[in-house]
């Protein structure tokens, strides 16, 4: 699989991520998959790691949608620019672990992915947003 082969599946990826279909997107990785984001004390490590992180982020922002802006690639790599928007309305796990209660404000955010492929599946993906920039729009940092 090419590059462009690499950027259709980063799209699939995404649809199936904002369908919150959990075992599509989830063959879209390795089963030992490394994912490193602002706020994680450690990489994340697996699929089951990796779904309870999705899926704790829907739960806190159940109407979050995430779209591409932009794609590239070479080689085994590609980075993806992307803006999610969503609305806090359930209780969120914050970088030290405390659990945040729902600040029903919403969020706008650009991120970027950089990700790895073997034999068409993600093995890393190295995520970069601005957590503090999140924190503030929730009105949890000035």
């Amino acid at each position: 699989m090419g590059v462009a082969g690499h950027l259709r599946l980063v799209e699939n990826r995404r649809d199936a991520f904002n369908a919150r279909d959990w075992e599509r997107f989830l063959n879209f990785h390795v089963r030992s998959i490394v994912v490193q984001a602002p706020g994680l004390p450690e990489p994340l490590k697996g699929h089951e790691a990796l779904r309870q992180y999705a899926q704790a982020f829907i739960a806190a922002f159940p109407d979050v949608r995430s779209e591409i802006v932009r794609s590239f690639g070479d080689g085994m790599w590609a980075c993806v620019e992307l803006t999610a928007a969503g609305t806090n309305t359930g209780p969120m796990q914050g970088p030290g672990g405390q659990v945040i209660p729902a600040t029903h404000k919403r969020i706008r955010m650009t991120l970027a992915d950089v990700l790895t492929f073997d034999r068409g599946q993600i093995t890393e993906i190295h995520e970069y947003f601005d957590l503090a920039g999140m924190m503030a729009q929730l009105g949890l940092m000035k």
